[in-house]
This record gives structure tokens, C-alpha cells and sequence, in this order.
């Protein structure tokens, strides 16, 4: 029998702990995109300086990923999740006093390293019950565009007044909410009686949860769980990054305007995640994110048939907008790691495999190296490469365990699938 039988008042409470946690790593991870220009313009670099510090970040969050995944496996979600957030919240607030371009650059580092992802993850696979757990994980995932959105307020109302300085102090909102709703969010119970059970039994709990994700019976999981990942997340990123540029270069949309649609086709994401999370529920994770994977690479295909092989815009838009349909795989993320591994390492291996995909993702980059180096079409750079990469997802998926209604119960070993 599942061990998490709480009422409706702590599941949303649980839920919400959640959505501030995930949303605000959002915040702290592209507020800097929208200050990006008066910071260069300050400090007196370039778009490469710029630019490094957007991938910094993102390695950052690997090693992030380890020490409060290490954290919430040893001394528990619930004090774990708020130390992530309240480091993060600080330290992205202290950018606020850098007073040199490489001041700032090291804050923003450290602030990467305030990983609550797999935290969050973790907490909800475990209280929230398995039979919607799907559809918990596609509606989690979708609050990232909050944080996205509040950066962007913040930017519009608070920069033109007071400066991109003051637009960091944003990044302090989580505290006055979540130590508060800490009140009413229990310690997961799985892990409760997973950490009783590994007292009573002496298990090796000393051992580095990382370690044991490198090694053993774990190595082979963790490394197809990652690649499958890393393809979704390059996948993202060869199609978002330069997709403001695609539609004012190739379809002669304004900066404006094509900024206008990029941000409508990022929120079609949102009840596309949620859909692909709850169908998931019922025909299986592998399928759904297999069946996500392969409509993104055919819509991939069509934007790049009616742009290069029969130019016709108004289809290509059209296809443009299916796109996001494969980026409903990434509801499955947290949910699937956090059903395929076990208690005892679940916060550690789900928010790594997730830091290590998400941080080596270079979807953008590839993109941008084709088109600049080989001299190969924009589009075709990134169509054919978000295509490849969608194709490599949706067939990793079934090299993965089907977790579909899985019960998580407490266990004492950090060794052993």
C-alpha cells in the first residue's frame, strides 16, 4: 500500500512548495537574458561574455544538483527544498552589488548552483499518489513560464525606474512565501520510513549518492536516462534559441513581431505539457514521450519542407506552431526519474540526469556552428538538427523502464535497482 495518504490542504500545499521552487530557478536562470544589453553596456563587454555566463549558469546547476540532491536524500526533502531556494534567491539577489562584469559573472555561477528541481520532483512523486502523477509532473513543468513571465514584468516595470540592479531583488519573492508554507508541508513519508529503515538495517548510508548513479547496476540507467534527456533539451534549444532570429530573417517578421509570435508558440507549450504528462498516465510514459518526440521531428521536417523546399510561409508558421507538441516530452522528466530510481537516491539522480542534460544541451550552439561555419541555412541548421535530435529521444525512450502507475514505497538500500 502507497505510504502517502495525506489530505487535499497538504497535497496542494506540497504542490505549491513545488511550483515556487521551480519557477523561481526559472527566474534566477533568465532574468539575466532580459538584462543582458544594459549589463553589457555597463561593464564594456561583448555577446561572447554575455554568452558565457548564460552556459555557466547551466554547468553550475550540475554541481548544484549534487550537493542539494545529496542534501535532501540524507537530511530530507522538505528542509533540503528550502535551503535550495533561499541560496538561490540570495545569491541572485546579490548580483544586484556586483560592481565588476567578473563579480557578476561568479554570482551568477554560484546562483546556478541553488538546484530544487529534482527536490520538487522528488517531494511530489512521493506525496502526491501515482495515479495522476503524470499529469502532476506535465503541470509542474509548465510553471517554468511563470518565472519566465516574472522576469520579463520585472524587466518592463522595474528596469526603466530603478535599473537593471534592482530588477535582481526580485529574486528574494520566494522567502516571505515559502518559509510560511513550510508550516504545512510534511516530511515525505517515503522517505521518513526509507531513512528508519536505513538506520534500523546499517546500510552503507555514508556512501555518495552520486557515486553510486556512476557505477554498478545504476551506470547503465543513469547514462541512457541522461542521453535521452540531453537529445530533448538540444532538441529545445536548436528550435527556441534561434527562433526569434528564423522568423525576422526568413520570414521578414518584425523584431517585435516575431517576438510576439515566439512568446504565443512558448505558451502553446504549457497545455501541451500538461496533455502529454496526463496521457502519459494511461498509455505509458515510453509511448507518450515517444509519440511527443516523433510529432516534433515531423513538424521540424514540414517547417523546413515549405521554407526551403517550396517556400510558402503561412504553412511553415503553421508547422511551426506543432513544434512545441515535442516539447511535451519534458513533462515527463521528473516524473519518470523520480519513478525509476529509489528513495534512497531519488532527489540526487533525477535532479543530476536532469542538471547534466539540461547543462550539455547545445542544441543553440550546434545550430549556430553550422550556419556560421559550414554555411548551411538557418533553418535547415535547425530543423534538421532538432529532427535528428527528436528521432534519438523517441527511440532512447524505450531503452527505459515503463514506470506508468507505479507505487513508490521506503528503501533502505542506496545500492541495487
Amino acid at each position: 500500500m502507497e505510504s502517502n495518504e495525506i489530505g487535499l490542504g497538504t497535497k496542494i500545499a506540497v504542490f505549491i512548495a513545488a511550483v515556487i521552487a521551480w519557477s523561481h530557478d526559472a527566474v534566477g536562470l533568465t532574468i539575466t537574458n532580459f538584462l543582458a544589453t544594459p549589463i553589457m553596456n555597463e561593464f564594456h563587454v561583448g555577446t561572447a561574455d554575455m554568452g558565457f555566463v548564460f552556459s555557466a549558469q547551466y554547468i553550475s546547476a550540475i554541481f548544484g544538483a549534487i550537493i542539494f540532491g545529496e542534501l535532501a536524500d540524507r537530511i530530507g526533502r522538505r528542509l533540503a527544498l528550502v535551503l535550495a531556494v533561499t541560496f538561490e534567491a540570495v545569491s541572485t539577489a546579490l548580483t544586484a552589488l556586483a560592481n565588476s562584469f567578473l563579480v557578476l559573472a561568479a554570482l551568477r555561477i554560484i546562483s546556478g548552483l541553488g538546484v530544487s528541481w529534482g527536490i520538487g520532483y522528488a517531494l511530489i512523486s512521493e506525496e502526491l499518489g501515482h495515479r495522476r502523477r503524470g499529469l502532476y509532473g506535465g503541470l509542474l513543468q509548465g510553471t517554468f513560464i511563470l518565472g519566465y513571465i516574472i522576469s520579463a514584468i520585472t524587466t518592463k516595470f522595474v528596469y526603466p525606474h530603478y535599473g537593471w540592479r534592482a530588477a535582481y531583488l526580485i529574486a528574494l519573492y520566494p522567502i516571505p512565501i515559502i518559509l510560511p508554507l513550510m508550516k504545512f508541508v510534511p516530511e515525505s513519508t517515503v522517505w521518513s520510513k526509507s531513512k528508519e529503515l536505513e538506520e534500523e538495517k546499517a546500510t552503507d548510508k555514508e556512501k555518495s549518492r552520486v557515486k553510486v548513479l556512476l557505477k554498478g547496476p545504476f551506470l547503465k540507467l543513469t547514462l541512457i536516462a541522461t542521453i535521452t534527456f540531453w537529445a530533448a533539451e538540444a532538441a529545445y534549444h536548436s528550435v527556441v534559441d534561434w527562433a526569434p532570429t528564423m522568423v525576422h530573417v526568413v520570414f521578414k517578421y518584425s523584431v517585435a513581431n516575431a517576438s510576439v509570435l515566439v512568446m504565443e508558440i512558448a505558451l502553446l507549450a504549457i497545455p501541451v505539457l500538461i496533455i502529454i504528462g496526463a496521457a502519459s498516465d494511461y498509455i505509458g510514459r515510453r509511448l507518450a514521450f515517444s509519440l511527443s518526440a516523433l510529432t516534433g521531428m515531423t513538424a521540424s521536417l514540414l517547417v523546413w519542407y515549405f521554407t526551403i523546399v517550396t517556400f510558402n510561409p503561412s504553412k511553415a508558421i503553421t508547422a511551426l506552431f506543432i513544434v512545441p507538441f515535442g516539447f511535451g516530452s519534458h513533462a515527463l522528466f521528473g516524473i519518470w526519474l523520480s519513478e525509476i530510481y529509489p528513495t534512497s537516491i531519488r532527489a540526487t539522480a533525477t535532479g543530476f540526469v536532469f542538471s547534466v542534460a539540461r547543462g550539455l544541451a547545445l542544441g543553440g550552439f550546434i545550430v549556430g556552428l553550422l550556419t556560421q561555419k559550414a554555411g548551411v541555412p538557418l533553418v535547415t541548421s535547425m530543423m534538421l538538427t532538432a529532427s535528428f535530435l527528436f528521432a534519438l529521444m523517441s527511440i532512447f525512450a524505450w531503452l527505459l523502464p515503463e514506470t506508468k502507475g507505479k507505487v513508490i514505497l521506503a528503501e533502505p538500500e542506496i545500492g541495487g535497482v
